[in-house]
């Protein structure tokens, strides 16, 4: 990827983790702009693969030094047909994990590590669609080899601390998380190793711990929808009713039809409709700012 695209694609992650709704932003133009481009690229890169391995082909049979020839045959195959068949590859099963068609990202996926069974990131993306489909052994063996090959590798640790709330290991959980969320290179894994740390103090209801990281995952991403959510459940059962409402009503405002925003929905409906009003409206009064006690 050259340094255009590869700069244009760090500004794309950056708006959309600090995507405010309410300010107008040209992420869809340039989502699309940038798909184009990125197309266009392949296609040239394409072309030129094909030509040149049909250079090296007529090189090849003009037979003036057979050994120079198949050396220059090798290197050609190697750099150009390896290197970019991985990178298109990866690309592929990106896309195949976006729209969640992970039987055929794994397919995708294998094809990378049989050319390069080491590369980081197809074991990520392997662990990642294992993960995604609920594997979560098989998951956690290759995101611990990639730790294996890259230590502070922010997308393993964050992946593997995820998993590891699911099978409920809560101080490995732990462990991982905050190295992912301490790391300064991966923003977006600095992003949801709080928001996964959340999780894991309110599933051990440790409520106040929850909001905290909750909080910190919205900074870095003000338009984190489940972090919204996450905490309006925290408030709700710490019963404060009124800043739950209000958690729960801006995560319905980023998106009323996306599945927080319905769940939003309801929990907005529970509360009123089963707690006292008069106690919603003292909270409101006692507490107007919705800060933390």
């Amino acid at each position: 990827m050259n340094n255009d695209l590869k700069g244009r694609i760090e500004a794309l992650k950056k708006m959309i983790v600090e995507y405010d709704p309410d300010k107008e932003t040209p992420i869809k133009d340039e989502i699309k702009k940038l798909y184009i481009d990125i197309s266009n690229a392949l296609k040239t890169l394409t072309q030129a693969q094909e030509e040149l391995r049909q250079l090296a082909q007529n090189f090849k049979q003009k037979k003036s030094s057979k050994d120079d020839v198949e050396k220059f045959y090798s290197f050609v195959r190697s750099r150009t047909s390896a290197e970019l068949d991985i990178a298109t590859l990866l690309d592929r099963a990106w896309n195949l994990i976006a729209v969640e068609d992970y039987d055929e990202a794994i397919k995708v996926i294998n094809q990378v590590l049989e050319i390069e069974p080491k590369n980081i990131k197809g074991l990520g993306l392997m662990g990642l669609t294992l993960m995604n489909k609920g594997l979560y052994d098989q998951a956690m063996m290759i995101f611990q080899q990639v730790i294996l090959e890259d230590p502070d590798n922010p997308f393993a640790l964050n992946n593997l601390g995820y998993i590891c709330y699911k099978k409920g290991i809560w101080g490995e959980a732990i462990e991982h998380l905050t190295k992912a969320a301490k790391q300064q290179k991966d923003r977006m894994a600095m992003l949801y190793a709080n928001f996964y740390l959340g999780l894991v103090y309110y599933e051990r209801s440790m409520l106040i711990d929850a909001v905290k990281f909750f909080e910190k995952a919205l900074k870095l991403g003000p338009n984190l929808q489940e972090a919204y959510y996450y905490l309006g459940l925290a408030e709700t059962k710490r019963y404060e009713f009124q800043k739950a409402l209000e958690y729960f009503e801006k995560c319905r405002k980023i998106d009323p039809k996306a599945r927080y925003g319905r769940l939003s929905d309801e929990e907005i409906g529970v509360i009123k409709h089963l707690v006292d009003p008069k106690l919603i409206n003292k909270q409101a009064h006692s507490d107007p700012g919705g800060n933390q006690n």
